[in-house]
């Protein structure tokens, strides 16, 4: 016994080594591969703001287009100047990005303009880019300009900028061809439009957007000390735009200070959109979660090491319990060995101190092949949670001197991986105390019963071609869904469907071909819903759906299940190709379209019964049906829906 504890005491020290330093260890992976992953989110989250802000840019910019295209044909029967200038005002009044749309000559002046001060000045269009090519061209972006219009601005250059925060805009240029007339609109837009839109999507401190065309040229920051104009020679140097569309990575911006960078350029027009999110505000929960851990890490040591000592002497405890265990069992070795019912036996902890010939016999494991493994070894998941209950249970009933034995049903994993259905019956062992030292685990083969259990609850609760619910079932799951919506507060919507065509096919190819289309059926209308909801089926070639849990809202409930109902109509009205197999004879393939009727009903616990429910449901499969088919019918009452809330268009 000395030299045991000896060897026990070395090995919980070895043990207590491992275990820091494996804890130290994990520490640091872990903190740095949280690093990485906090760096590899914040650029993931600056790439999405740079798609975003590229998406609105470019959008913006094409409804410009189409705002000139359609200006110009307005005004192509206008008369005079004046005439044209007056079909822009009815635009601007419902663009608030734009500032002014005007009119150039040949020359480059000013001809017509919404803002008459802007009429007579000259406006170079020479930087615009991309540079011009024919007739008709894309729209082209020039330099900012400083100013709220052309009237009262000036171009931003190099040797005259403008304060950031000074009033600006971008001008945009578009020559368009109408009846063999050429006009070019001078289009002045307003970046302040774009800022606030793009500061309240940003939502994020530490992080900025820059919009800057293809030679580098800022039109417009969310940085305040980034002015518009700035030529950042990075773009055309760094960025390779020629070749990549879109890319993100780390950049270094001075001071100590890391950013998290993105960049995307628009398909459409000589622009791109670079987005910086600070690395310190991105890293700022991992540096919070590195303080946690490291604290955490640091108590659990300290703890464990205080602990190691009471371990130990509770080892030593249970060694000694364990050799007692063991001559007791040794005395009932000849009953033990001889029983044809599988037994073994098991300390306090439920570790395998011994098992009979029988228990090799079920499982085919050998007494060397588990004697000193845990039971939990032996069972699943499931069976491992089980056990540790009824272990619990055992534990109650030891405080009692007549402690009643425990029965459990579990799986357990036999020898070549198959699992089988076993009842454990744990009966106390007793020492001459009368203190309870291990227990008897007499375990009994109930895999057949339980299989034979299972078969009926499937023929109970389930439809035997198409697998899913049946009608028993199904009022379960409604009474079930309504319950929910009394507590969430939320609506439910149930479908009744009818397939149209199914009689013809069965009576020209047989049931069989007929069973086929049900079978298909069944699994388009599962791909169609949620896990949640239920499909089952009613009877013949009729079929109920269940959607739980829709918004709290009737009309956006409404809203949800027409789209649901409209997926379910497309998928099922989808080609059928069935295929039948012949005794004696090659495959034969029958191709089958099939469309359906579908009445829906959307409700509220308190409106209505399962059995009300349905027959509405019903009533309005059959309204689809009247109605010429392939239909989707809402069941509408002055109670309980709009006329307007009846038909869904297929």
């Amino acid at each position: 016994m000395k030299l045991y504890a000896q060897q026990l005491r070395k090995t919980f020290v070895a043990a207590l080594l491992v275990f820091v330093g494996s804890m130290l260890a994990i520490t640091a992976y872990s903190l740095w591969r949280l690093r990485a992953e906090a760096v590899s989110g914040g650029l993931d989250v600056s790439a999405m703001h740079s798609r975003g802000i590229e998406n609105l840019v470019t959008q913006t910019l094409h409804v410009i287009e189409l705002v000139t295209a359609n200006t110009m044909v307005q005004s192509a029967g206008a008369t005079g100047l004046q005439g044209i200038a007056a079909t822009f005002d009815p635009v601007l009044s419902r663009a608030p990005f734009l500032r002014s749309i005007s009119v150039l000559d040949e020359a480059g002046h000013i001809v017509a303009s919404s803002n008459p001060a802007n009429v007579g000045l000259k406006v170079s269009t020479e930087d615009f880019l991309p540079t011009p090519g024919g007739v008709a061209e894309i729209l082209r972006i020039g330099k900012p300009w400083s100013g709220r219009d052309f009237s009262d601005g000036r171009p931003a250059s190099p040797q005259l900028p403008f304060d950031a925060d000074a009033p600006n805009f971008i001008p945009v240029a578009q020559r368009l061809v109408f009846d063999q007339h050429s006009t070019t609109f001078l289009v002045a837009l307003n970046p302040d439009y774009f800022i606030n839109h793009i500061t309240q999507q940003l939502g994020t401190e530490g992080a900025s957007v820059d919009v800057l065309r293809y030679d580098g040229t800022l039109l417009m920051s969310t940085d305040s000390i980034r002015t518009p104009g700035v030529v950042y020679d990075y773009i055309t140097r760094d960025l390779r735009l020629s070749e990549v569309e879109f890319g993100k990575y780390e950049e270094d911006s001075g001071g100590n200070q890391a950013l998290l960078t993105a960049f995307r350029a628009s398909r459409l027009y000589p622009l791109v959109v670079v987005t910086r999110i600070n690395r310190d505000y991105a890293l700022r929960h991992w540096q919070a979660e590195a303080k946690t851990l490291f604290s955490i890490v640091i108590t659990v040591l300290l703890a464990i090491a205080m602990l190691t000592f009471a371990f130990y002497r509770r080892q030593m405890l249970l060694a000694a319990q364990r050799m007692e265990s063991q001559r007791l069992q040794r005395i009932n070795a000849t009953v033990f060995d001889s029983s044809a019912v599988a037994i073994l036996i098991t300390d306090l902890s439920a570790n395998i101190i011994s098992i009979n010939p029988a228990y090799t016999r079920v499982t085919d494991f050998h007494p060397d092949e588990v004697i000193g493994h845990h039971l939990y070894e032996l069972l699943t998941a499931e069976g491992t949670v089980k056990f540790t209950e009824a272990m619990l249970k055992e534990q109650a009933a030891g405080l009692d001197d007549g402690a009643q034995s425990v029965s459990i049903e579990v799986q357990q994993r036999c020898k070549d991986g198959s699992l089988i259905w076993t009842e454990i019956h744990s009966t106390p062992e007793r020492d001459a105390a009368g203190a309870i030292t291990g227990y008897h685990r007499i375990c009994r083969n109930v895999t057949g019963r339980k299989q034979m259990e299972d078969q009926i609850r499937q023929l109970a609760f389930y439809d035997p071609l198409t697998k899913l619910p049946n009608r028993r079932l199904l009022d379960d799951r409604l009474n079930q869904a309504m319950a929910a919506s009394k507590r969430n507060k939320c609506y439910t919507a149930l479908m009744f469907l009818d397939l149209d065509n199914f009689k013809p096919l069965n009576d020209q190819h047989g049931h069989v071909v007929g069973d086929l289309l049900l079978v298909e059926a069944a699994e388009r209308l599962r791909s169609c819903v949620r896990e949640m909801d239920t499909v089952a089926r009613f009877g013949g070639d009729e079929f109920v759906v269940v959607l739980s849990a829709l918004s709290p809202d009737r009309a956006e409930s409404i809203s949800q299940a027409a789209s649901i109902a409209n997926k379910i109509r497309t998928s099922l009205a989808a080609p059928y190709r069935l295929i039948s197999r012949q005794d004696g004879a090659g495959d034969a393939v029958v191709e089958h379209c099939c469309t359906s009727s579908i009445g829906v009903v959307v409700f509220s616990d308190y409106q209505a019964s399962p059995d009300e429910v349905l027959r509405w449901a019903d009533a309005a499969m059959y309204e689809a049906k009247d109605s010429g088919r392939n239909a989707i019918r809402f069941y509408g009452s002055a109670s309980f829906a709009s006329e307007e809330e009846r038909d869904v268009p297929g």
